[in-house]
């Protein structure tokens, strides 16, 4: 049996005014094969009853820890959550979405089998009933399926070392991280693996995103702006 196979994982769901619609994710966690596992939902301010349904499911079920904090955005909600994780891995759900039952079975043996560090799968994307597809959906349908980042199942301490996600990003704050655990030397494979349905509700983050492409380059400027500054210190430093 692969030493995987026992490792307690923490699934991180960040959760905003989602009352209608997080008890359907928290079980997909909750539902999982693999039963080790503790499903950390954090919820960023919301103004519904989003925190109140998460606390009850946590009364029915231990392995669901709640935490509650003032609105700060997503990055610093699953910042808090990987903080607050117990588990050996982390790998992280957004309260719209479903993770598919074998889900974090199948990473944790992708892991043995591999060797790698850390491995992410795709998602594929659904419009729920009664909801106008978003924008780019006619478009470009190759959006409804794909790699996702937030899929990835990485060790805790890793996350730690890199300080979790940059809070300063509205958008792509996962392909931000995805790239800060690359440049570590982090060894991460891919897998052509359905990991999460994304359901589409009209109220998600990215439902009115058009243009991908500028945001993954404003995201890769930053990185290079970063770096410069970083440089630019280090150099002050050795010259003084």
């Amino acid at each position: 049996m692969p030493a995987h196979d026992g490792a307690l994982v923490s699934v991180i769901v960040p959760v905003y005014d989602r009352e209608y619609c997080v008890t359907d994710a928290v079980m997909s966690v909750l539902d999982q094969t693999h039963r080790r596992l503790e499903c950390i939902v954090v919820d960023d301010g919301s103004a519904d009853g989003s925190l109140g349904v998460v606390k009850a499911m946590s009364a029915r079920d231990g392995r669901v820890r709640v935490f509650a904090q003032c609105h700060r955005g997503v990055s610093a909600a699953r910042n808090r959550g990987i903080e607050e994780a117990r588990g050996e891995y982390v790998t992280f759900l957004d309260s719209d979405d479903l993770m598919p039952p074998d889900r974090l079975r199948r990473q944790l043996e992708l892991l043995a089998a591999s060797r790698c560090d850390a491995v992410f799968g795709g998602h594929e994307s659904v419009v729920m009933p009664g909801v106008v597809p978003p924008p780019w959906w006619a478009s470009r349908p190759d959006w409804t399926r794909g790699d996702y980042w937030n899929t990835l199942l990485v060790p805790t301490a890793l996350l730690r070392a890199v300080g979790g996600f940059d809070v300063s990003l509205e958008i792509g704050e996962d392909v931000d991280l995805f790239l800060t655990l690359r440049e570590t030397g982090l060894q991460i494979t891919a897998v052509d693996e359905i990991f999460v349905l994304r359901r589409i509700f009209g109220d998600n983050l990215t439902y009115d995103l058009v243009d991908r492409r500028r945001v993954l380059l404003d995201l890769i400027r930053r990185r290079n702006a970063r770096r410069r500054g970083l440089r630019k210190d280090v150099v002050g430093e050795r010259r003084q």
